[in-house]
């Protein structure tokens, strides 16, 4: 497969993770939801560079991975996970953020907070995709709490890479 021939799957789970209203007490008797933006000062971004492949005998899937793995298996068909790599940034809807889960794939991101209902807190992101100095990929992408994004790279090796962004609170 050709580095620059990237398909982008985007499996979004029917229910998103709702998202939770604190209340801010007032000098009355009642009291205010605190406003959503307040929420999303902790979010952050996680990333992660994986290599799949169909061994003979496969090992079980690194803890960071474990709650994609079924998923993982469903979509591209592979048998073993091997984590490469793995950053986390907080999301900055005012700056660029820069996401380096490995030596040799990085990610920037902007971010902002999307606002139809069915996002449920989560974020349109505009994503860049690089291979050393090399751009494969650009494009806007949802991506909300509990709704991963996994995006088929290149082969690599007797397998495929895979980087896969998850929205953490």
């Amino acid at each position: 497969m050709r580095l620059a021939a990237l398909l982008v799957f985007a499996l979004a789970a029917r229910a998103f993770a709702a998202e939770g209203e604190t209340a801010i007490p007032t000098s009355g008797t009642s009291a205010v939801p605190a406003p959503k933006a307040a929420a999303a000062a902790v979010d952050k971004i996680w990333s992660a560079v994986v290599l799949a492949t169909n061994p003979p005998a496969p090992k079980e899937a690194p803890p960071e991975l474990r709650e994609f793995t079924a998923r993982l298996k469903r979509v591209f068909g592979y048998s073993q996970f091997e984590l490469i790599g793995a950053a986390a940034e907080k999301i900055d809807e005012q700056n660029e953020s820069w996401l380096v889960p490995s030596q040799s794939f990085w990610l920037s991101v902007k971010a902002r907070r999307a606002v139809s209902k069915e996002a449920r807190g989560g974020y349109l992101l505009n994503l860049q995709l690089f291979h050393d100095k090399r751009p494969l990929l650009e494009t806007e992408a949802k991506l909300a709490p509990g709704s991963p994004l996994f995006i088929r790279g290149p082969e690599y090796g007797h397998g495929q890479i895979i980087i896969v962004l998850q929205v953490q609170r």
